[in-house]
Order: structure tokens, then sequence, then C-alpha cells
């Protein structure tokens, strides 16, 4: 009984020991596995952290699974927290902000299965949800009783979320009934908002300066809210988008059109990477990231009957998603909304943008169900379009708290973690 007590006395894991550490000899890091609605991954306190690049990728790569070095042909990450899959294969990074206009800053690590490299360059809607527990639990904020607010800054896009929490009175379980597409069961739920989300990679809505473009002789609309995306009907790749992401990944054919696709795509939205260069053809090729591709057709009248707007198949761009990413949703979302897009074209029952701001809600039918994003937006006399916030609801958990093994750490690696913690 005395064990209990102490267990439940400790209301914040920051009291715990939760600092790096040596054990037998192998370094020790403090890691929070945790699901952020349709995705897992670890969140890491930046404090732990070196600040060296090279160092800091070398421990979020071991940490994960990931090769150290090269590309290597497999498809699980069996030898650490990732999953093999780019929904379970990211890691945030989260410290204390110094912007008036955040609590937290947070930045993600995009790892990939195959590769060695690590893409800075993108932020994670869903994950983003289960930021806020991690802060309070680490001690970076102060949660009251009641309904809180975190405003998380993502450095990788310096776009700044609102985080909406109800956090239960002190030794109390917080609420776990909020369900979400994708996820079995309920759990802790989280309402996210983006600010300022329009042109996270290219500063425009529509970073081609047009509402449908020809790529391989195949009409799409690139639209930059959240995330730079290209959209294109499933008709004219000679698909439904009823389509099972494992039938779409098994189709060469289509898989090699789109990447096609993509690429034209991601030239002419004049995407970068992290040096500030235009990506390559080459680059593009194989990205993991950006810009993010989907096919849109009408909803089926049973989607109908749940209220969708639009049915949807998402790519990361590399593969097929299980659901639809928040991000991705929202860009479509916002695509639904501006006149003569293709989205705008096929999506039923959309409410029109008006001269006064207003929010409208679109729900979208992906392979896990109804994905429901809330867009605040109008459209002036002159026909330009603001988009000052895009919302939507998550729900989180925590998977696991505690130390991760580095074995095989580099001799500069743990002379940092000698030198720093010991």
């Amino acid at each position: 009984m005395e064990d209990s007590k102490i267990i439940t006395s400790v209301q914040n894991t920051h009291l715990l020991d939760m600092s790096p550490r040596f054990l037998n000899g192998v370094l020790e890091i403090p890691v929070y596995h945790m699901r952020g609605g349709t995705t897992t991954g670890v969140v890491l306190l930046a404090d732990h952290l070196p600040s060296d690049l090279k160092l800091q990728e070398e421990i979020l790569k071991r940490i994960m699974g990931v090769p150290i070095k090269g590309n290597l042909d497999f498809n699980t990450q069996i030898s650490g927290l990732g999953r093999g899959i780019p929904q379970s294969c990211k890691v945030f990074i989260v410290k204390s902000s110094e912007r008036d206009d955040a609590d937290i800053d947070s930045t993600l690590a995009q790892l990939a299965p195959t590769k060695a490299v690590i893409d800075w360059s993108v932020n994670c809607g869903n994950m983003s949800a289960a930021l806020p527990i991690f802060a309070e639990e680490m001690g970076l904020i102060s949660l009251k009783t009641g309904r809180s607010k975190i405003r998380i800054h993502n450095t990788n896009t310096g776009v700044v979320a609102h985080a909406l929490i109800d956090m239960p009175k002190t030794g109390e379980p917080m609420d776990a009934s909020t369900e979400i597409p994708g996820v079995l069961g309920t759990w802790p739920g989280v309402q996210l908002a983006l600010l300022n989300p329009v042109g996270s990679k290219t500063s425009q809505l529509l970073p081609t300066g047009n509402v449908v473009d020809i790529f391989d002789g195949i009409e799409a609309s690139c639209l930059d809210l959240a995330v730079p995306m290209v959209i294109i009907r499933a008709t004219d790749l000679s698909k439904t988008a009823a389509e099972s992401p494992e039938d779409l990944d098994a189709d060469p054919v289509f898989k090699t059109k789109l990447q096609r696709i993509w690429i034209e795509a991601g030239i002419k939205m004049g995407l970068t990477g992290t040096d500030g260069k235009y990506l390559t053809p080459e680059q593009l090729a194989v990205s993991e990231t950006i810009p993010k591709a989907c096919i849109i057709s009408p909803p089926s009248e049973k989607e109908k009957t749940l209220g969708a707007n639009i049915r949807v198949r998402y790519f990361t761009p590399q593969g097929a998603h299980k659901s639809l990413a928040v991000t991705g949703g929202a860009c479509l979302a916002a695509g639904c909304l501006v006149p003569g897009t293709v989205a705008q074209e096929i999506a039923e029952n959309i409410s029109v943008l008006g001269q006064d701001l207003a929010e409208h809600e679109v729900k979208m039918a992906n392979p896990a169900g109804i994905l429901k994003a809330t867009i605040e937006g109008k459209q002036d006399e002159n026909d330009n379009i603001s988009m000052p916030s895009a919302a939507y609801e998550r729900s989180t958990q925590i998977l696991l708290r505690g130390h991760t093994p580095i074995y095989n750490a580099s001799d500069a690696l743990k002379s940092f973690y000698i030198k720093r913690f010991q």
C-alpha cells in the first residue's frame, strides 16, 4: 500500500527523473512515445539534445531505428521505435518559446524507413495534438483545471496553432470521450486551430498563380494551406477514389503517373528544400513530404448520409495514406471553397465564401471515415481570398514514457552527454 501512495502522489512527470543518463555504461535518453490523431511518434525535450545537427540526427535515427547512413531495402524499423510508415516515423522536439505569440516551440523531424535523410521542412497536424500533454508533464507549461489554450509555434513552417484542451482536477483522469476516424476507441481530445496557415511553403494560397494547371496532360489544382498539395480528379487517372490505399499502392502504372504529376506540380509551385534552393525533379521524385497529392471524387450515397462533401485518397506523396492527414485535409477543404478549382467543381453542398469572414465546414470521406475541417475565410469584392485559420479535432494518448538506450552511440555523442549531464 505504501508503494501505491507514492505512485498516486506524483502529479507531474517532471517531478520524476526524466534526464539523460548512463546505465551500465549505455547512454539513455528520456522519451515520450505518443499518438496524436492517426499518427504515432516520439516526443523529446530540446534541452536533452545536442544543438549540433549531426549529433542530433544521429540520436534521432538510433531512437527510431532508421539507417545511420545509406539506403536499406526494408519496410519496418524493427530496431527502434519507428514503425516503417510515414505516419509512425516522426519525432517532435519541444521547448519553451521565446515568442510573444507562443508558449512552446515544436520542431518536427520526419524520418523515412528506407533512407538515412531526415526532412525538417514540414509540420504534422496530427502529432501536434500530443504536444500540450507532453509540455505540461515536462514542466514547460502549467495547465489549470478547465479549458486551457496552448499556443504552439512550429519552427519548420512558422505556423502558430492554438490547442484547446480540457484539464481535470488535480489527481483526476482526463476526460477520454473523443472518437476520430482511423483510431479505435475514445481518448482525450484536443481542438487545434492553425493560424495564418496560407502559404506554409510558398507564401501563397495558389502557388502557381492559377486555380487549374495541366501536369503531364492532366488537369489539377495546386494549393498551399498548412501544406502544399496537388489535387487531381480520380477519374482523370482512371480511378474512383473509393479504392483501398493498398490497391492504389499496388498499381505501378497509376503510381508512376501520379509521381510525374507531383514532380511537375512541385516545380511549378517553386518548392524549396531546407537550404532554400528549388527542389530538382530528382529530389521531388523521392520526396517523402512535399508536395502532398490527392485524388478526389463526389461522395457515395452512403458517404452523403454521413454528411460528406467530397471523397478523397491522399498520398504522402510516396504512399497512400490509411486515412487523411489533418494538414492535407485542411488544404483540401480550402480547395473546396476556392472558386474554379477541381475540388470546388466536384465537392457537393459546399458553402460559398462571402465578403464577411465566416466559418466553413467541409467533411471529407476517406478510408478511415469522415474528417471534418473548419476553414475561416472570405472573398472580397476584388476576388481576393483570405483564410486566417483552419481548425480540426484530434485525440491523443501517451503510449509510453521513460528512457530508451542508445546502443553504439558515437564517441562524439557520448562525450556531449558526459560533459553536459554527468
